[in-house]
């Protein structure tokens, strides 16, 4: 059974899609994880994964639809739902609501006067994720990135690290929830500096050469913005693929470089033999709007799962054979272009 490294992308609620994608992949069972990356929601979802691994895949599938039962359960639009079987607003009222609470909230801190201090996720992993088998071995390596506030550097938490503010700093958006403060240090979402990092994937030895990066954020997208929210949320499209798109573009450039090197250095040996491919997020969740990326109504996020289900079975059905044997992911990542 081929042995891949999951490289999870973060994008708030719409995390749910990467849901769907995992669900789809642990049921399909070609592909054991040999290591996974995550930043953000993607943070959220490696913990689950791994967490629920040792229970076998169904053990997987299981922690992973716990978390967004839980993510929607404790959030205010989720529970509004719940308690109302006919909820009586439309997702496009639901997301233009979202939206004006965004403009509005660039006026205000998550430091104002009169909000609340905690950070909502808190309950929400604690409840969810064995924090004592996520620092054990006794998990699949798990890798979560957070960005240091004040240096502006990528952390990544991994073993003993990986603790309930390790999460909530790698999906710590500043404009919603205060710092989390690890060890002196303040940290903000990882997605500014590596959304996911792939360097944990080839610094060490993890015995498998392919890397399968789940994509939340599609890198196109077509037309110019012109309203505020619009042009707010393409900058943040724009500025959480960056360093994707920068990886990729390493990575790409130097295998071309060192093809056919008899190289003795053992991380560009690991670089020359990685295998890339990836589950791109696609036309289905362009075409959704980034205020979705609050919507954490159940039924948004079974939704987001079911697009995920069916991006991972199109995927599984054009590629799933090349695993282990060579590189599908496509598009031209030179650093020339």
């Amino acid at each position: 059974m081929p042995r891949v490294c999951l490289a999870l992308q973060g994008g708030g609620a719409h995390g749910a899609f990467t849901w769907g994608v995992l669900d789809r992949l642990l049921e399909d069972g070609r592909f054991a994880p040999a290591t996974i990356s995550g930043t953000s929601a993607g943070a959220l979802n490696a913990a689950a994964l791994a967490t629920g691994l040792p229970e076998g895949p169904d053990g997987a599938r299981r922690k992973l639809e716990a978390l967004w039962q839980e993510v929607s359960n404790r959030s205010p639009l989720g529970a509004a739902e719940n308690r109302l079987p006919f909820f009586p607003f439309s997702r496009s009222m639901v997301h233009d609501a979202i939206e004006r609470m965004k403009l509005f909230g660039q006026l205000m801190s998550p430091y104002s006067f009169g909000l609340p201090s905690e950070n909502a996720l808190r309950p929400v992993v604690e409840a969810v994720i064995d924090f004592p088998l996520l620092q054990s071995d006794r998990v699949v390596p798990t890798f979560v990135s957070a960005t240091d506030v004040e240096s502006g550097n990528v952390r990544v938490f991994s073993g003993q690290e990986l603790t309930a503010d390790a999460l909530l700093a790698s999906a710590c958006l500043p404009d919603v929830f205060r710092a989390v403060e690890i060890e002196g240090r303040a940290y903000w979402d990882g997605g500014y500096v590596g959304n996911p990092m792939l360097t944990p994937f080839f610094a060490e030895d993890h015995d498998a050469c392919d890397i399968l990066i789940v994509q939340v954020t599609p890198f196109h997208r077509a037309g110019s913005p012109e309203t505020p929210g619009d042009i707010m949320n393409r900058v943040q499209e724009i500025t959480f693929n960056t360093s994707l798109i920068r990886d990729l573009r390493m990575l790409t450039e130097v295998q071309r470089l060192v093809k056919g090197s008899d190289l003795e250095n053992p991380v560009l040996q690991r670089i020359a033999g990685l295998r890339l491919h990836m589950i791109e997020a696609g036309e289905a969740m362009a075409r959704r709007s980034s205020a979705g990326k609050m919507d954490t109504r159940w039924s948004e996020l079974t939704d987001l799962r079911d697009f995920g289900r069916a991006a991972a079975s199109a995927w599984l059905a054009e590629n799933g054979e090349h695993v282990g044997h060579r590189s599908t992911l496509k598009g031209d990542f030179s650093i020339l272009t």
